[in-house]
């Protein structure tokens, strides 16, 4: 086998990826996408796939749940920490955060949280399906880039920087002191986008250009190149009405599709805009998160403290959308054992294009910006087999 960089990946010993592995994507767990599986993986595989199994796994999510509450009990419940805790508990397991943000929409009776699908919970679904492979291919921004764009949908175009490439500190009078590269393959003068392909949250993101390697070169990110982990990928510019208003940062849907009795489906769309001056539309990096309506409007920007900055003037086309939500659920069907993915689709100058995939999405913003849940359907999905 292969990875994303040709070089040859030593897969893990059998016994051991047959315990994550199934269907699809048996055989393909390795040393580069092994350390991304989750704790909740190894507890899978201990407890078995049995109803036994399953029982104790949703003990263990309880009290990690209740734990997580108490730990974070100064930061966010002043008032109710061991209730909460025990509030979490009765829940299986639901994300310290989650209870947080419910409490912003006035929210906090146990069924408000039905249709809230918590980050642990997320993970064990993944694992119950025994998918933690195919979760792991998703976060793997080169491999996922890659598997989509050998089914036609379009992709940024990118190039691994394996050990022949030099990445340095540009000068201030240049480019702004952000870094440049070099690469065989790649035209001197362009501008780029460099990402490690495990990076998260937008923070691992740099805007790059290609140019020959100067004598005083002061490398950069050189851990990155050396571990294979580096890709640079073209530059997209924002689309005419971002690009109008002075968008710097590619805006980015947040597309939620989920597997729902069989079938892919997207359940939720955000569009995300970044700060002035800023590469990633992210809203750590002080960008805003927009709920998309069904007609295609933009509800209030939300910033990462969940103000609210007003609403965005842009509308989403109804044939775009339909483009978009087809995009993203026929990626889906690549990873059928996933139950839900968050997939980042830019609003580029040549259309969506799908940027990467995300098995473990962020869930606040798009579930509690309407001020409740968006997820019911998994209330009654969340143990069928069909996913």
């Amino acid at each position: 086998m292969t990875d994303a960089f040709g070089t040859s990946a030593r897969p893990l010993p059998p016994w051991l990826a047959t315990r994550f592995v199934c269907g699809l994507h048996r055989g393909q767990l390795t040393p580069v996408n092994a350390p991304r599986l989750a704790w909740g993986t190894a507890l899978t595989a201990t407890t078995g796939p049995t109803a036994a199994g399953r029982m104790l796994r949703a003990l263990l999510y309880g009290i990690k749940g209740a734990v997580d509450v108490w730990r974070h009990r100064q930061a966010i419940v002043q008032e109710y920490p061991i209730g909460d805790a025990v509030f979490m508990a009765l829940r299986t397991s639901c994300d310290s955060r989650d209870i947080a943000a419910l409490r912003k929409c006035g929210r906090r009776e146990l069924n408000a949280l039905h249709g809230v699908v918590p980050r642990a919970r997320r993970t064990e679904y993944r694992d119950w399906n025994n998918c933690a492979v195919a979760a792991a291919l998703l976060d793997d921004k080169a491999e996922c880039n890659r598997r989509l764009g050998d089914v036609g949908i379009d992709v940024p175009h990118q190039i691994p920087l394996g050990p022949a490439s030099r990445v340095w500190r540009g000068t201030e009078e240049v480019v702004g002191g952000s870094p440049e590269f070099s690469h065989p393959t790649v035209p001197h003068g362009t501008r780029w986008m460099l990402k490690d392909r495990f990076g998260l949250q937008g923070e691992s993101v740099w805007a790059a250009r290609s140019r020959p390697e100067p004598d005083a070169a002061r490398p950069v990110l050189m851990e990155l190149v050396r571990s294979g982990r580096l890709v640079a990928e073209e530059l997209l510019r924002p689309e005419g009405w971002f690009a109008d208003c002075g968008d710097t940062a590619l805006p980015t849907l947040r597309v939620v599709t989920s597997r729902l009795g069989g079938h892919t489906e997207a359940v939720g769309m955000v569009l995300f805009r970044g700060a002035p001056g800023t590469v990633a539309a992210n809203r750590r990096q002080g960008g805003l998160a927009h709920l998309v309506h069904e007609d295609g409007s933009c509800g209030a920007g939300l910033d990462a403290q969940g103000v609210d900055r007003g609403p965005c003037g842009y509308v989403l086309p109804p044939a775009q959308a339909a483009a978009v939500r087809h995009m993203c659920t026929r990626a889906h069907d690549l990873f059928p054992c996933v139950g839900s993915v968050g997939w980042d689709v830019g609003l580029s100058d040549r259309g969506p294009v799908v940027l990467e995939g995300n098995p473990n999405w962020g869930m606040n913003v798009p579930q509690l910006m309407p001020g409740r849940p968006m997820l019911e359907e998994f209330r009654t999905t969340r143990f069928r087999a069909g996913w």
